[in-house]
Formats: C-alpha cells, structure tokens, sequence
C-alpha cells in the first residue's frame, strides 16, 4: 500500500481534503501550494501531514518538492491536483495567459513526474481530469485545451511506463465546490459565456463536495489494485463503484 503522497494544490478544496483522508489512514502526506499559510492550516491538522510551500510551474520549487518525497517511506505517490482555469477567448488571450495555463495543467505535471520517477517503484501517479477536455467551453477553451493535453500526458505515461513498476491512472470528479469553480461562476455571462452551463450542473444538483470527492481518490490510491487502477479513466460519478467507497457517505 502507498506510505506516501506528495499532493499538488493542497491548500485547499480537493487536494487539503484528500491530505486529512489519507493522513487519517496512517499515509505520509506532503501539501504543496503557493499559500502557506493555508497549508500550515492542513498540516496542523496531522503529525503525518508536512506543508512545503511550491509553485509547480517553477523548475527550483519542483526540485524541493522531489527531494522532500524522496526522504519519505515508499512505495510513493503523487496527487496532480494544482490546477489553473484560464478564462477569456483565445483571440483575446495574451501570451501570457495562454502560457499559465499550459504551465499549471501540463507543463508541471510533466515535470514533477518525470523527475519523481526514481522515487515511485511500486508507487501511483494519479491526475485530475475534466469534461473540460472534450466539451469545450466558449470562454474557457484554453482550459479546455491544457485539459485534452493533460490527458493524452497521462496516457503518454501509461504507454511508456508500461514496463516500469509505476502506476499511472486518472479520474474525473465532476463539478466540485472548490474555491476555483466558486471563482468563476462569480463571473458575469459576458466574461464566461459558459457559465450557464456550469450553473445548470449546480441547478440540478450534480455537484460534488471536496470530501466525498476525496474520499474516492484515496480509495482509488489506497485500495484499488493495480491492473485495475491503470484499465480504465475513472468517473465518481460512474455508480457501479460507489459500493466501494461511497457507504455512509452523502451523495451530493
């Protein structure tokens, strides 16, 4: 079983709420972000849980958190959490934006794995997807696009990895009450004109909290056996699973 996971975008929303549900079950967890205070707030939570203050998309930050999950027990882990939402049409983009995007969502997921490699024998890799991916949003395309490019990372590491003791799976937890999505339903619908949309998933009640979303990625990362972690991409929203993990548990 895991003993260690390094978590990116661990301040909060999913990523803190993973880092307490694994702490509970005896995991090392290391929280990275770029708000300390928020993850000194997660680590005072566990003696088992270390904050290490990062930004992903710095190459001097990535290395301090390789050296940090390598000091820790294997088989090991890491949680791609940090994520960016780019807003605004691409012909209205600058270089810059469009760059953040590219850099949180597949830049430093390439590099923080690549890099972590010689610490993961018999250990997991597990990214975050989206719907995002496939259904592009009209003011929001290039999340989408960082999105489809993540996913086909993750699949480039699943094809070369193929013969390497390194587990390398994804899941997609749907819409989720995290500080990013509050961010941009808060938006106008001519700054994201698919906001609707968004607000329709919420309308009908598909929304998801942190922790229930947490507690499906450490049974993912925890219980689910190998062969059967990396066969599939997961969905939470998939019920022929919830038996598994999702007992005593609310539904919303």
């Amino acid at each position: 079983m895991i003993q260690s996971i390094l978590i990116t975008g661990g301040g909060s929303g999913i990523g803190a709420a993973l880092a307490t549900a694994l702490a509970e079950r005896n995991c090392r967890v290391i929280v990275s972000g770029r708000r300390q205070a928020a993850l000194e707030a997660i680590a005072s939570q566990s003696p088992l849980i270390t904050s290490c203050p990062a930004d992903v998309t710095e190459e001097d930050d990535r290395a301090a958190l390789v050296e940090a999950l390598s000091e820790l027990p294997a088989p090991r882990a890491i949680f791609h959490g940090a994520g960016y939402f780019q807003l605004g049409r691409l012909d209205s983009l600058s270089a810059s934006d469009w760059q953040s995007s590219f850099e949180t969502n597949v830049t430093a997921r390439w590099a923080l794995s690549t890099h972590c490699a010689p610490h993961l024998g018999g250990g997991r890799v597990l990214f975050i997807g989206s719907d995002s991916g496939k259904n592009l949003r009209v003011g929001a395309a290039a999340y989408s696009i960082a999105q489809s490019a993540s996913e086909t990372l993750r699949r480039g590491f699943q094809a070369e990895w193929a013969d390497r003791d390194i587990a390398v799976a994804a899941f997609k937890p749907g819409l989720v009450d995290t500080e990013m999505v509050r961010g941009f339903l808060a938006t106008s619908e001519a700054e994201f004109p698919s906001r609707s949309a968004f607000q329709s998933y919420i309308d009908q009640g598909e929304f998801s909290t942190a922790e229930r979303v947490a507690a499906f990625a450490a049974w993912l990362l925890l219980e689910v056996e190998t062969s059967r972690f990396t066969a599939r991409e997961w969905d939470i929203r998939d019920t022929g699973h919830h038996a598994e993990w999702l007992e005593g548990r609310q539904s919303s």
